[in-house]
């Protein structure tokens, strides 16, 4: 949790995997889990993206019946994807969605909320043990962060260990979480239990949470620099650099963490949630077909953009069929022909 600016998606990249070192970049450190060295091909991590990007056209069943189709290959009949999608729409919640398009910005679908669940759902589907979330309730009203936010919840109490990112949220939002790291520029200012401690913590220095008033709120004014003025400006840096320095004195050498364990998707509620790692994957014709298919049902479906380019096609073809109509067969329509197939491709 922190202030814009402070670094707080560029360290779920790097813990995801899914920044790597560059000649711009060094990664340097040691990746510990439970205490020790491992790698992290031992665990399943899942990276739920700020930006939600699904096919429009497609229902929530049928984006849900694809990711499983190419991510567990060992349900091979229809019926038991079938069931194993039907478990999952249950427990995100998604079932009186579960026939409705996705939709996007032009196409009317399912709500914000609904596709954030949708988007923990795809990412659920291969059992992670480790779930990133990338400020999971941004473009959410109050209620709808509050359901993203329990869904959360519910999967850490299941065995999943979640690790989201987040701006400043409300005081039912911030109940949720067990632990917080507060971030300001890159750097660490408190890292611990959330309810509690932190606020007993940051008194110890003289600032105290007024009575009533959202813990996140008054932790995020606390680590946010106030830009309105030069004086500001120098006072909030000083408040935050002795509050970084406090903190990396206290904890030199340990950080508060909680324990990660090995998750599945279902627990023991059916046979298939058992089968939490997929040792297999899908061949490369396989997924051509899958990624072809999904393909063909957002085109096909896309009846304002298809009707739109068919006109497009009818109207290409009259002007170019009445400018080179009767073209003649000797040496000098060569050129003509030519024009013709440079203006087709």
């Amino acid at each position: 949790m922190g202030p814009s600016g402070s670094g707080k998606t560029t360290l779920l990249n790097v813990l995801a995997g899914q920044l790597t070192a560059s000649p711009r970049l060094q990664l340097s450190g040691l990746l510990q889990v439970n205490g020790q060295h491992i790698s992290k091909k031992a665990y399943k991590f899942a990276y739920v993206k700020q930006e939600d990007l699904f096919f429009s056209q497609l229902t929530v069943r049928e984006t849900l019946s694809l990711a499983a189709e190419l991510q567990l290959p060992h349900l091979a009949s229809a019926e038991e994807r079938e069931e194993y999608v039907n478990n999952l729409l249950f427990r995100l919640g998604l079932v009186n969605c579960a026939d409705s398009n996705v939709g996007d910005a032009k196409v009317r679908g399912i709500s914000g909320g609904e596709k954030k669940r949708l988007s923990v759902a795809c990412e659920l589907i291969a059992s992670p043990s480790v779930i990133f979330a990338d400020e999971p309730t941004t473009g959410l009203d109050a209620f709808q962060a509050e359901r993203v936010m329990e869904t959360f919840r519910q999967l850490a109490e299941d065995g999943h260990t979640v690790v989201c990112s987040i701006h400043q949220p409300r005081g039912s939002v911030y109940t949720k979480f067990d632990d917080i790291v507060l971030l300001t520029e890159g750097a660490l200012v408190y890292a611990g239990p959330a309810h509690g401690e932190p606020l007993a913590y940051f008194s110890t220095f003289g600032y105290q949470c007024p009575d009533r008033v959202n813990p996140a709120e008054f932790l995020a004014d606390l680590i946010s620099i106030d830009y309105t003025s030069s004086d500001t400006i120098y006072f909030s840096q000083k408040k935050i650099d002795g509050l970084v320095e406090a903190f990396s004195q206290k904890t030199s050498t340990i950080l508060y963490a909680t324990p990660l364990i090995r998750s599945e998707v279902f627990r023991s509620t059916t046979r298939l949630g058992r089968k939490s790692v997929v040792k297999r994957k899908v061949g490369w014709w396989r997924q051509f077909w899958l990624l072809l298919k999904r393909a063909w049902m957002q085109a096909s479906r896309d009846g304002p953009t298809n009707k739109v380019r068919a006109r497009m096609s009818v109207a290409s073809a009259i002007i170019f069929g009445s400018v080179f109509w009767q073209m003649g067969r000797s040496q000098t329509s060569i050129q003509d022909r030519m024009g013709l197939l440079q203006v087709c491709n």
